[in-house]
């Protein structure tokens, strides 16, 4: 792909990847002994690996397309090649960023003012402090325009209302961009920006006037946010794939049964191939997406569609790479089986394959609805 991107996406991608492959296994020295501190080992303690925060800081793409306030200003396409050099290793860190920059920083620097952008973006930037998105809740996940969530008006703000779940980052995050129905608007889904302090659990918090992003009118802000977002889960989707393909390609080089190469048996080459061939039907999908993007030549059922289909993919090469494994691709320390559990998530989250489908199925008939 890097035809496509520009030479410093080219240099920011291998820093990237670089900085992720040392992690892999990173090694760290102790009193006594000398410890290898696995990423996976994080995903059985169910943690999160902080310690890595400040040293993503240091690779400058925090901010993504973000160009003032001491944003990279990045283009699309070197976006996402960088956070699909991420994803390859560990779906997790990269979902921290994504959602940190995606629907973290980005709703802010498209729906905030200039005071609220020079308020929160510069800290945001610096990793200083972490952002969340608080769309989905326990009753409405795909169906998130039917959300309860409620904010009151009183003076000098509002009072937020409601629970929300499934939320990336929000056990840390500092600030949190909360979807709520404004009462005194005709229950417009409007957004607003609670502190840190605040559960998900929102009973009668308090949210300043300054914290109500001023060009959320409306859930269509919602949906071009997700719309751009999306583009990413596609992204990870095929990155998942390609990290798993890479990796049980690795194992079948190096593993013997029988006397030789695994690598040598017709059904592990078949299996091998179809694998590659579906990761670059991804890449290229998501290559060509991005472009469009660029061009503000997307809808919603486009970019659907593309979320759906590189998740599903995903999920059979990931499958596929385990049995090449075999019960080593079940070991969690195998990045195959990491990928396996982590493209669960993804085909779940910002919009199931059905309904992602049934919305790109409205546009091919011309607007017929298959649901409300």
């Amino acid at each position: 792909m890097d035809q496509y991107l520009t030479p410093r996406g080219i240099e920011l991608r291998k820093k990237v990847r670089n900085f992720m492959e040392s992690i892999e296994n990173e090694v760290k020295n102790y009193a006594y002994h000398i410890n290898k501190i696995q990423l996976y080992q994080y995903t059985n303690t169910t943690e999160f690996p902080f310690h890595l925060v400040p040293k993503i800081q240091e690779l400058g793409v925090n901010g993504f397309t973000i160009k003032d306030h001491g944003g990279p200003g990045l283009n699309e396409i070197d976006t996402w090649a960088i956070v699909y050099e991420m994803a390859k290793i560990d779906l997790s860190v990269s979902t921290f960023l994504m959602v940190h920059n995606s629907i973290g920083m980005q709703v802010v620097n498209y729906l905030g003012n200039e005071g609220q952008r020079a308020r929160i973006l510069p800290d945001c930037l610096k990793l200083k402090k972490i952002m969340c998105f608080g769309l989905t809740e326990p009753e409405y996940g795909s169906d998130a325009s039917s959300l309860k969530t409620t904010a009151k008006k009183v003076e000098g703000g509002y009072l937020l209302n409601g629970l929300k779940r499934w939320i990336g980052n929000a056990t840390f995050a500092d600030y949190i961009v909360i979807w709520a129905r404004n009462e005194a608007e005709g229950n417009k889904i409007q957004a607003f920006i609670v502190e840190k302090g605040a559960d998900i659990t929102l009973e009668n918090v308090f949210v300043p006037d300054n914290n109500r992003l001023e060009h959320a009118k409306d859930f269509n802000s919602a949906n071009r946010i997700l719309e751009h977002s999306r583009v990413g889960v596609a992204w990870l989707g095929a990155a998942s794939a390609c990290g798993a393909y890479e990796a049980a390609l690795k194992y079948v080089l190096n593993r013997k049964q029988f006397g030789k190469q695994v690598a040598s048996f017709q059904a592990t080459q078949l299996k091998l191939s179809k694998m590659l061939g579906q990761c670059e039907m991804m890449v290229t999908l998501c290559m060509r997406i991005t472009e469009l993007v660029n061009q503000n030549k997307t809808t919603i059922g486009q970019i659907g569609r593309a979320k759906a289909i590189c998740t599903a993919l995903s999920r059979e090469v990931c499958a596929t790479a385990r049995e090449l494994c075999g019960g080593n691709g079940i070991i969690i320390d195998n990045r195959v089986m990491k990928s396996f559990m982590d493209i669960e998530a993804i085909y779940t989250y910002e919009g199931t394959y059905e309904v992602n489908m049934l919305v790109s199925g409205r546009e091919i008939t011309g607007g017929i609805p298959a649901f409300k």
